[in-house]
């Protein structure tokens, strides 16, 4: 996908964009309401997302005081279990998800770092320099920020804008050789841009052979390529071979697998690096265990799908397709439990936990996690959500309507979730018996769509009996 200039959308989405321009510092939660929408249908459109940001800045100015120092201190903490697979298999909807985060709390840094990777996955690099800029200005210390960052950048042809971040974080961290290798990669793409390659003698001079010059150009040339991956892999293979307690080979060969689909081999590595010293004590290498077996599982229940597209009849291929996605399931909840059990105040594990019982049809369970998960602004929305919606399963409907209230309180502008939010209310009315307040809700969805699931039935029913 390409990024797509402001001038080129249609005239009139135009006109609504520059409406929402002037508008962003009298009135930004308008120009929030405008832009909200249209950066949903115009995803590729960079201009108008930054439009977007700063409106919901202005709009929030103040609302979320002290929550910078809070989201930097968990930052640590990786996405929630099963975020990168749900990038990789619906960027789309994943940047929607970072965008209500985002309209929540706009220094919220992990929807920065969903819509980086989101926008990655669609190849909208400009975009995820937009998000991980964002993040590094929140959390300039941030390596792993740093590293996408440059990563991008390169991918951008703004080579010499990667060198220059690159240097400021090696200087702060010169143990780092992926930072270090980062910085060589994009002298080489600057070189190599500029058709200076045979002339630049400085840079050649600070190379360590003829030899690494070339295999450099190549990676500048094909760093996407499976070859060049494995051929990244035997690099940092010898590295480990020289130098067997430099933790950054394991890392380096362990994601070069993962990216290659290569599961077995990365779990392999992860294992021996954590068999070091200095793996042992590192928590990241533990996660990553649980990340790389449930991406094993996702590209195992890929695989099966892609059998059944082509054969639909295929009993045997539908019955290993629910073994395996139970299993799955299974693996998710067990990892989400014992993390919960270990990081009792990180919320968004008790947010996650919660979805899990209430999909699983647990609806107590459920209710116990999510009522401690709205202590976390980051998953308090969806968490007021799924609460509203579990006391709905057990007949509080009064309880509900608290709880989505609540919710839609502090959701501004009209996205997919407000709508959700607005039918379950609704909904909870419904089976109240009030019809009236019942009807405020669904006619407010109505009035922004009309298609949204049974809303228009619901509509005509009502002025029907009447």
């Amino acid at each position: 996908m390409e990024e797509v200039a402001l001038k080129d959308l249609d005239t009139r989405l135009q006109k609504q964009i520059e409406n929402a321009r002037k508008a962003v510092d009298k009135n930004p939660s308008y120009a929030v309401d405008i832009l909200i929408n249209i950066v949903s249908r115009n995803v590729a459109c960079l201009e108008a997302r930054k439009i977007l940001r700063q409106a919901q800045q202005r709009a929030t100015k103040g609302k979320t005081k002290g929550l910078g120092g809070f989201l930097s201190k968990v930052t640590s903490i990786p996405f929630s279990m099963g975020s990168e697979s749900k990038i990789k298999k619906d960027p789309k909807k994943a940047i929607d998800s970072a965008e209500q985060m985002l309209n929540s709390n706009p220094d919220n840094v992990v929807g920065h770092k969903i819509l980086g990777a989101a926008a990655e996955a669609l190849e909208l690099y400009s975009t995820a320099v937009f998000a991980y800029e964002s993040v590094r200005k929140l959390e300039p210390n941030n390596t792993e920020n740093i590293k996408s960052l440059m990563t991008v950048h390169i991918k951008t042809g703004n080579s010499e804008e990667a060198i220059r971040i690159g240097e400021a974080a090696y200087r702060a961290n010169p143990s780092d050789d992926e930072v270090q290798t980062l910085i060589k990669k994009a002298s080489v793409e600057q070189t190599m841009e500029k058709g200076k390659w045979e002339e630049d003698k400085s840079f050649r001079d600070k190379l360590k052979d003829e030899g690494e010059s070339q295999k450099l150009e190549q990676a500048g040339r094909a760093k996407t390529g499976d070859a060049a991956l494995h051929s990244l892999i035997e690099e940092a293979k010898k590295g480990v071979a020289e130098t067997p307690d430099n933790m950054n080979f394991y890392r380096e060969i362990a994601t070069n697998y993962r990216k290659l689909g290569d599961y077995d081999s990365a779990l392999e590595w992860v294992a021996k690096a954590r068999e070091l010293e200095a793996g042992r004590a590192d928590v990241t290498l533990e996660r990553l265990v649980g990340t790389l077996k449930g991406e094993k599982m996702q590209k195992a229940i890929a695989a099966v799908e892609a059998r059944l597209e082509a054969d639909v009849e295929n009993e045997a291929a539908k019955a290993e397709l629910e073994k395996l996605k139970a299993e799955e399931r299974a693996f998710r909840r067990e990892q989400c439990e014992d993390l919960v059990q270990r990081y009792p105040n990180e919320y968004s594990y008790r947010y996650e936990l919660g979805e899990l019982y209430f999909e699983d049809g647990e609806t107590d369970l459920a209710i116990k996690e999510l009522q401690m998960a709205q202590r976390s602004p980051k998953v308090r929305v969806g968490a007021l959500i799924l609460l509203g919606k579990a006391y709905l399963v057990k007949g509080f409907h009064d309880l509900a309507a608290e709880q989505l209230t609540l919710a839609k309180s502090e959701i501004p502008g009209m996205t997919d979730q407000k709508k959700d939010v607005l039918y379950e209310l609704g909904s909870a009315y419904e089976q109240q018996g009030d019809m009236d307040r019942a009807m405020i809700e669904f006619k407010a969805l109505y009035g922004a769509d009309i298609s949204y699931r049974d809303v228009a039935q619901k509509i005509d029913d009502f002025y029907s009996s009447k």
